[in-house]
């Protein structure tokens, strides 16, 4: 499987752009411990709320596979539905009802929801389901979907209006988990075009108007099947700098601003706005991903030496300012059947010993890194200082968002700084087998994938992700360092913000003004 860029982004998030003091603008307040579960009142039934999150400039797109900027996230949400979605990493019906495993879990039913219309008011069917499937993963898309990996959507079998069967190619015993984690945003059979006069979906808003790297304005779209939004207008705006997302909502330009920096928070916001934190369970983890194909990382003593030298709460303190708590090296926290176990202590002589016996000491190694998230670079630079300490020269490479995750590149780097949000570990561990730079080798590695992947039976699937998750906990090549908040700045009566797979990329579906 090729990478995925698009994938890689919505796993991690973005926050591109210089961090820079609200206190600058001269718009600074009192500060405050970021709040929690706030937004809870119901929004009242009228108006336009107005959010911004990080926008994509020229290549924003309507089509929910063109665009990879969290503002294109957020805005395809909105307009298209899943067929399921995740929420608190638990799967739930949307456009389906269900999707039903064959014994051999080499294909499975998936049943349609009745009674759902397109924006233009004709019934969704499963040949609408059968063609998004084929759309989506064609390799014209700019940004194909990962289904392609699993699904053999040539071979879908459409049974009747509401009925459909797919072949999948290989083992999967959770469909459904799949279909959610791996957003396959459903369009109208036969759909080509994605202009504003043309994009249609069945979701609780429609498109009115639409200026890529600007905005997006969205109307009520009173037919939705799971009842009418709040607000008669959603305007979303895309911003490029995390600073500009908050001036926005401190000037009153905007309601909402997702994924704000640190400093913000530290700074403190003007009476009648809030920071808010989407809490615990929605974290984001910062760390790295070590490559296995090249020396001396190919050696899992020399893995766990790295390990055990990082100074997680000192990354903690000084990158998320505190916003945070040290990571135990493990993806997927807040997700279903992540191993919540403690985070590996500093062992210095541990490290130099492994390092030595691995026959890595002095050795010179490369971390690949570029402000694809505010703190990878930051991060970086202060784990070569820490690797200096155990005989390691490490040599940050710092190279500029677009030429990331270039695949020659990435592939002769001995590491990549990365961010995971609380994704289930059946799809993150995919994606990063999927790419032999960022893979963790090894047969009892794959054996335990293809064991979580492809189990129907709950317990047998749990089982599978223990075992996966003890190895990596002993020889893995993911170091998560800590897990960050997740920050956004909001007046105080906005509400309804929900929280879905992940919480930089929120659903506005039933968000307004209280």
């Amino acid at each position: 499987m090729p990478i995925n860029r698009r994938d890689l982004l919505r796993t991690a998030g973005t926050a591109l752009g210089a961090s820079l003091l609200l206190g600058a603008c001269g718009t600074a307040g009192s500060t405050a411990a970021p709040v929690r579960d706030a937004g809870t009142a119901t929004p009242r039934r009228g108006g336009t709320l107005r959010a911004v999150f990080t926008g994509g400039g020229a290549a924003e797109s309507l089509d929910p596979f063109g665009g990879g900027a969290p503002i294109d996230y957020v805005r395809n949400d909105v307009i298209y539905d899943s067929l399921f979605i995740l929420r608190a990493g638990e799967v739930v019906p949307a456009l389906a009802t269900a999707a039903e495993p064959a014994a051999d879990t080499r294909s499975f039913v998936v049943r349609l929801r009745p009674d759902v219309r397109w924006h233009d008011g004709s019934a969704f069917t499963a040949d609408d389901v059968a063609y998004s499937l084929r759309y989506m993963s064609s390799p014209d898309r700019a940004f194909p979907s990962q289904l392609s990996a699993y699904l053999d959507v040539k071979a879908v079998r459409v049974r009747d209006a509401r009925t459909l069967e797919v072949p999948t190619l290989q083992p999967v015993g959770d469909p459904a988990l799949f279909l959610a984690a791996f957003p396959g945003k459903m369009v109208k059979n036969g759909a080509t075009a994605f202009t504003a006069d043309k994009a249609v979906g069945t979701g609780p808003y429609r498109v009115t108007a639409f200026e890529p790297g600007r905005e997006a304005r969205l109307a009520r779209f009173d037919g939705h099947w799971s009842g009418a939004a709040p607000m008669d207008e959603l305007v979303l705006i895309g911003l490029a700098d995390p600073q500009a997302k908050v001036n926005a909502v401190a000037t009153g330009q905007a309601d909402y601003a997702g994924d704000i920096p640190f400093t913000t928070a530290k700074t403190g916001v003007p009476a009648g706005l809030e920071v808010r934190t989407a809490g615990e369970a929605a974290r984001t983890a910062f760390g790295f991903v070590l490559n296995t194909t090249r020396k001396p990382f190919d050696d899992p003593r020399a893995r766990k030496a790295v390990r055990l030298a990082v100074d997680r709460q000192a990354l903690v303190e000084t990158v998320l300012l505190g916003y945070g708590a040290p990571g135990n090296d493990l993806l997927c926290a807040g997700a279903k059947y992540f191993s919540d176990r403690a985070a590996p202590a500093r062992d210095l002589d541990q490290a130099r010993r492994l390092l030595r016996e691995a026959g890595a000491e002095g050795a010179q190694v490369t971390i690949r890194s570029a402000e694809w998230e505010i703190g990878y670079n930051a991060s970086t630079q202060v784990l070569a200082e820490q690797l200096k300490e155990i005989g390691l020269d490490m040599r940050p490479q710092i190279v500029s968002p677009a030429e990331f995750y270039e695949p020659k590149a990435l592939a002769e780097a001995n590491g990549v700084a990365f961010t995971s949000g609380p994704v289930p570990p059946a799809v993150m561990y995919a994606r990063l087998s999927a790419i032999p730079a960022l893979a963790m080798p090894g047969k009892e590695f794959k054996a335990a994938l293809g064991k979580g992947i492809g189990a129907a039976d709950e317990a047998q699937r749990a089982q599978a992700w223990t075992e996966l998750q003890d190895l990596m906990a002993e020889q893995g090549n993911t170091i998560v360092w800590g897990q960050a908040d997740v920050l956004s700045l909001a007046r105080t009566d906005v509400g309804g913000i929900e929280v879905r797979d992940q919480p930089k990329y929120p659903y506005l579906g039933k968000a307004g003004l209280a």
